[in-house]
């Protein structure tokens, strides 16, 4: 037979069937019935109580369970989605690329017969601002193709992050795909500007910034990232070299991907703070990151 769990040790449920024992009269078996029947009924209901707290646990376990399964489906969904759209980029890049050697040859032209007096300075800008516009959009298609590349790489390897031990204070660990450093500086967005001018400074040109705390993009894939900024820079190349080296100096944390994919440098950039693995609730997050 299965014993009967109460959640009542064997010692108190003998000093409650005494109590009730010493309170009847020899002849009393009515009495004696009462204070059985009360007993079995605190039994009863101590049974009644455990079996609840299990429930309680064991659905409040599903439910949680269930949640990340949602949030893992709707990152997947996001990645799936961002892939498209970066298909479609990189066409309209290769159009905005042809656009600009157009523009650049026609101007190249028109500056020959501007020179030669045939046509007039008016007509000379008009193309000048045309060849301008183009080479902005073929930018924004790379900036933003770097991005979704850093976002889909950050959202691949968050399993692998997650999965990795706790790193102690001032810790720093190296592999084929990441590099991380557990810096102890307080660091905050609004040290950004002591980062940009030394890159700016050693270099001669800003800080390849593609997000800067809190993004859009970051809220579907449901990432906090209000205190951290990725820089478009392959951590082995010099410049990348440099800035991980400044960090570690200045105990700034950070975390470096080589990529999601060993040998490719698709997605290769430098995640400025603490990693943006943990959930936020949706979009409300956004705009808490200081505005660039």
């Amino acid at each position: 037979m299965t014993p009967l769990t109460t959640g009542i040790g064997p010692h108190r449920l003998e000093r409650m069937f005494n109590r009730f024992a010493q309170l009847a009269s020899p002849g009393s078996l009515g009495f004696i019935g009462f204070g059985l029947a009360i007993f079995l009924s605190t039994i009863s209901s101590n049974a009644a109580s455990a079996q609840d707290k299990a429930n309680k646990s064991t659905g409040s376990a599903s439910r949680s369970s269930a949640s990340d399964a949602e949030l893992a489906r709707l990152r997947a969904d996001t990645i799936e989605k961002m892939k498209q759209t970066r298909a479609g980029t990189e066409k309209l890049l290769a159009l905005h690329e042809d656009e600009v050697k157009k523009l650049t040859a026609e101007y190249r032209q028109r500056q020959e017969l501007y020179n030669q007096g045939l046509i007039s300075r008016a007509e000379l800008n008009q193309t000048e601002r045309a060849r301008a516009a183009a080479m902005i959009r073929m930018d924004e298609d790379k900036r933003w193709i770097a991005e979704t590349d850093i976002a889909i790489t950050e959202a691949s390897m968050r399993d692998v992050l997650v999965g990795l031990p706790a790193m102690a204070p001032g810790g720093y660990s190296e592999s084929g795909t990441l590099i991380r450093f557990n810096g102890t500086a307080s660091w905050s967005l609004a040290d950004a500007a002591k980062i940009e001018k030394f890159f700016s400074q050693a270099f001669g040109h800003v800080l390849p910034i593609t997000a800067f705390g809190q993004t859009p993009t970051h809220d579907r894939l449901r990432f906090d990232h209000r205190n951290a900024m990725d820089v478009a820079l392959h951590p082995d190349s010099n410049e990348g070299r440099s800035l991980l080296s400044y960090l570690r100096q200045a105990g700034v944390p950070f975390i470096a991907f080589r990529s999601a994919v060993p040998g490719a440098a698709t997605g290769a950039h430098i995640h400025i703070g603490s990693p943006s693995v943990r959930a936020v609730a949706g979009a409300d997050s956004q705009g808490v990151c200081c505005k660039r």
